[in-house]
């Protein structure tokens, strides 16, 4: 008898695809990376006609759905999924386009076989220590200031007129060089008032550039040099005009830096109003000349409540990451990255959106992890193989605080408090030395301390 072929009844989707929109994955089936990392390229097409790109994720635990709108949608989506310690043995997710009138592209898949069951080990921050007083008067513990464990006078006061000052944003500038950003700064004059704490004195400069050979800090951080100017004062570098009316340009204070394609680039901030860290935009300044010279990058502005108003950086695997938050201490963090070599192309920056990178879409950076995050740093440490996150939670008294992630995407850890204004009275900033990624369990890293307005190392040990 022949057989007679017969067609089956559509299902509902089948009924509702478009054929017009179209989704396409370059892979179906994924085993994580040794670092618990998926990846597959998407190709969407027909998005003039889509409303969102939606993409489910099915467990044995239920499934949730995330919805990307219009504006952030490219045709290329460099999906990504870090797995994480407690996620099952399978995890499958659906793609698919859908459109205004309900209907929807084809339903690609991809399911991740996590059967060997990736694990994260955990890392512990333990034995926190002053070392040194880096910028300003020599001071142990006079009047509440904090107390150290080694005197190193380095004098900037009197070698670069700078005496008071805060951050401290560290990058290995070459090998056995490294550039260290300071935020306000005034000069020589300058004295703690201990009874109301605040910056204050002569010669303002919003930032100014220090420089510092030191290759061993067991025994204290040393200042080496600075950017001078003709009077042989450490010079601003990101310009302000100083008008302190509230309306205009108050002040340029740095935010992060690197070393990229051989050139310097420091993030700063053009602040407004120090009332609610209102900022008139962020930008860079580079120099390829080793931090002697420096130009203003006009190709690059965040806007003034851009989630990139302040920023830390750190390049790996020709790539810059930057984790950014808007100005100020009240927002989560969130995720860019750029080819190193487009630092300078805005319309090249990338933003994590929760499941993948998108270019031109800043609005669509999702949080990194729930938590009030300022004056932040971070790096990769070859030798614990973890991104290590360094913050400031000012709503939480002040607490410096770490995370750490196998994947610069995440998870991130739960949050250690390094220590907080109880211990240390009003510390901030937490700038991680490079120093620190040489090997070994010490970490080390610049913070600065409200009450002296001046910046300390930290030392301590991640196991």
């Amino acid at each position: 008898m022949m057989a007679i072929a017969c067609s089956a009844t559509p299902t509902q989707e089948e009924q509702n695809e478009n054929p017009f929109l179209k989704v396409s994955v370059s892979q179906t089936n994924a085993l994580p990376d040794e670092q618990g990392l998926v990846s597959a390229d998407i190709t969407l097409e027909g998005l003039l006609r889509a409303t969102s790109f939606n993409i489910v994720k099915k467990t044995n635990e239920g499934e949730t759905l995330k919805k990307y709108g219009k504006a952030i949608l490219k045709e290329k989506f460099a999906f990504q999924y870090a797995v994480a310690s407690t996620d099952p043995a399978r995890i499958e997710f659906e793609f698919y386009l859908q459109a205004s009138d309900g209907s929807r592209s084809n339903v690609e898949k991809l399911i991740v076989d996590n059967s060997a069951g990736f694990k994260s080990s955990p890392l512990t921050f333990s034995g926190f220590e002053v070392m040194n007083r880096i910028t300003g008067k020599e001071d142990n513990g006079h009047d509440g200031l904090p107390k150290v464990k080694y005197l190193l006078y380095n004098n900037t006061d009197t070698r670069f007129d700078v005496g008071g000052t805060d951050l401290g944003i560290t990058w290995e500038i070459a090998p056995g060089k490294y550039g260290m950003f300071f935020g306000d700064t005034f000069g020589k004059d300058f004295t703690p008032n201990l009874t109301n704490p605040s910056p204050g004195g002569s010669n303002w400069r919003g930032n100014v550039l220090l420089f510092s050979e030191d290759t061993d800090l067991s025994n204290g951080l040393s200042i080496t040099g600075a950017a001078m100017d003709y009077y042989g004062r450490a010079r601003e570098i990101c310009y302000s005009a100083h008008i302190t009316d509230g309306n205009n340009d108050y002040t340029s204070i740095p935010t992060g830096a690197v070393h990229a394609a051989g050139k310097e680039y420091v993030h700063y901030m053009n602040i407004k109003t120090w009332y609610g860290w209102v900022s008139n935009f962020s930008s860079y300044f580079t120099s390829a000349d080793g931090g002697e010279t420096w130009n203003r990058v006009r190709s690059i502005s965040f806007a003034s409540r851009s989630n990139f108003g302040q920023v830390g950086m750190f390049n790996k695997d020709g790539y810059v990451y930057i984790v950014g938050t808007v100005t100020g201490r009240s927002s989560q963090p969130r995720l860019a990255r750029v080819a190193e070599e487009n630092m300078e192309v805005q319309t090249e920056y990338e933003f994590w959106n929760g499941y993948g990178w998108v270019k031109d879409a800043e609005e669509g950076a999702a949080p990194l992890f729930d938590d009030f995050s300022g004056e932040l740093s971070f790096a990769w440490f070859p030798q614990h193989r973890k991104w290590v996150l360094l913050y400031l939670n000012e709503q939480r008294n002040d607490q410096i605080t770490m995370r750490y992630a196998d994947n610069i995407i995440g998870p991130w850890s739960a949050p250690q408090v390094l220590t907080d204004g109880t211990s240390f009275w009003r510390p901030y900033g937490s700038f991680i030395h490079p120093l620190s990624l040489k090997g070994g369990d010490d970490i080390y890293f610049v913070m600065s301390a409200w009450n002296a307005y001046n910046t300390y190392l930290i030392h301590g040990k991640l196991k």
